[in-house]
């Protein structure tokens, strides 16, 4: 593995990915994580994972964004050593909004749940996400997302802004204070290929800079992902 996004999800996951993808880096994002890791990540979120387990499971991959993997990146780290590791932080109001508009796409585009109510690739995608959020980002006893109310795709998340800016600063703050420096990068989108490519090693692509997912776009591109999946 050559490079581990650990940034929180909404700190631009889905430019980071079109970033990789750019380089040629074979990536896992969140829907890779649940269509072809979804069993591994449903035992290691119940019982806990292991370097000969992650390095099974990302064999051949090069780079990873979002969730599970950000919340495992001291994990992914030790299984790959070789791995960099890149930030990235937002304005927390901005993240705050940008995260309950996510959650609010996700609950009414009614495209985005008959895929998962009617096709098998759906469905898989849902239950990994209905497991994976509610374990990994909102375990707090305040509860944000209620697997109880959450069990089928029209039901609608429970949003606490003081509960998700905690999970957010606290992921940060532990982050940043355990990262080792020598192989990090914290990054500012603002700053362009640059960086990045300086980072990594690679050459400045001749193209402008990506923008991914605005206005919440990943759930339309996830519908495509979905539909393609299952046929």
């Amino acid at each position: 593995m050559k490079v581990i996004y650990a940034g929180y999800s909404k700190t631009g996951t889905k430019t980071m990915g079109a970033i990789f993808h750019e380089f040629g880096y074979n990536t896992y994002d969140w829907l890779e994580n649940s269509y072809y890791l979804g069993k591994d990540w449903k035992r290691i979120i119940k019982e806990g994972g292991t370097v000969e387990g992650f390095r099974r499971m990302y064999k051949g991959v090069d780079a990873v964004v979002d969730g599970p993997c950000f919340v495992f990146w001291e994990e992914l780290s030790l299984a790959f050593p070789e791995a960099k590791l890149i930030f990235c932080a937002r304005d927390e109001q901005s993240w705050l909004r940008s995260m309950i508009n996510q959650l609010k796409q996700v609950e009414y585009d009614w495209l985005f749940l008959i895929f998962q109510l009617f096709s098998y690739t759906g469905w898989k995608y849902f239950s990994h996400t209905q497991m994976a959020d509610y374990k990994l980002y909102f375990y707090s006893e305040t509860v944000v997302l209620s697997p109880r109310k959450r069990r089928w795709p029209w039901t609608k998340y429970e949003k606490n802004p003081v509960v998700l800016k905690q999970l957010y600063r606290n992921h940060n703050a532990y982050f940043l204070q355990n990262a080792p420096k020598d192989k990090l990068l914290v990054y500012n989108f603002k700053d362009g290929w640059g960086p990045i490519c300086e980072f990594l090693g690679e050459k400045v692509p001749d193209k402008p800079f990506p923008h991914a997912n605005k206005g919440a776009s990943l759930v339309k591109n996830g519908c495509k992902v979905i539909q393609l999946c299952s046929e």
